[in-house]
């Protein structure tokens, strides 16, 4: 999913002529390294800075370093609790729509009845709070007779969100669906099903995507995934950050439309370039 992010990055570069840096932390959710890499974009006198936090509060120093050092931010992805000032703007997936998505998504598949597992809840991340709300709340609104039995929170791990969905599992003997709000969420759903042998009547809607989880959509190890349009967000960050430079007005907040990705239409010429993955041809 970021390289597909980087390749945005580098499309928009290459038009402004200007050049990509692109590093990060070698393990999600490592704020240190994540603030160790920032702070070193800052020393060398970056043109700008295109930050997707790990965490919505540990990055606001040192984008508030990087605002004094007259260092445009733009924070890409997930938001933080800052908010838009001169030099700071904000190009996040629209996470309202990527519930109502999945909630479509699960609605269709099950006709209109069953019961859902809403899997990977974080308090630690606006963005996966917006996703289950907006889920929720569309499941209540528009199919009543589909309900929510049960919602494991947590910032899993692969091996935690597996125990997690077969613990619901085995707890709902006629539990339908799982709705899994991140890619972790979606690997420990599959490994559930599998270990619990009920692939075949519980239906997997993921968000976020990842090569393997691509593999397993192929595979028919789950349904669709929920895939939010890192390539364009890419791309408006950098150019965002061309425009800072030169006084032009940006908005402040700027949303990116998420897609539903099939096994029908992962082909489709559109998908296929919202997942392109070669940067180095840029």
């Amino acid at each position: 999913m970021w390289v597909s992010e980087h390749v945005g990055a580098s499309d928009a570069a290459l038009r402004s002529g200007a050049r990509i840096y692109w590093n990060g932390p070698t393990e999600d959710g490592d704020v240190e390294q994540q603030v160790d890499l920032a702070e070193r974009a800052i020393a060398n006198g970056s043109l700008g800075l295109v930050l997707s936090p790990v965490n919505p509060f540990a990055l606001n120093t040192v984008v508030e370093r990087s605002l004094r050092a007259h260092i445009p931010v733009v924070i890409l992805g997930s938001p933080l609790s800052l908010k838009p000032q001169e030099g700071l703007s904000f190009v996040l997936n629209d996470e309202k729509q990527m519930g109502l998505l999945a909630a479509d998504r699960i609605r269709t598949v099950l006709r209109g009845r069953g019961e859902v597992l809403l899997l990977g809840v974080s308090p630690f991340s606006f963005a996966l709070a917006d996703r289950s709300t907006s889920f929720s709340s569309a499941i209540s609104r528009t199919a009543p007779e589909i309900h929510v039995i049960e919602i494991a929170e947590g910032r899993f791990s692969f091996g935690q969100a597996e125990l997690a969905a077969e613990k619901a599992i085995l707890a709902h003997p006629n539990l339908s669906a799982i709705m899994s709000l991140n890619a972790a969420a979606t690997r420990g759903a599959i490994a559930a099903t599998r270990a619990t042998h009920t692939s075949d009547r519980v239906t997997i809607v993921g968000c976020d995507y990842d090569l393997d989880l691509l593999f397993l959509l192929r595979k028919k190890a789950l349904d669709s995934l929920v895939a939010p349009n890192m390539r364009m967000m890419g791309a408006t960050a950098v150019e965002y950050v061309m425009k800072e430079h030169r006084g032009e007005t940006i908005p402040d907040y700027t949303f990116a439309a998420p897609t539903v990705i099939t096994r029908e239409n992962i082909d489709d010429p559109d998908i296929q370039h919202l997942l392109y993955m070669d940067w180095r041809g840029q």
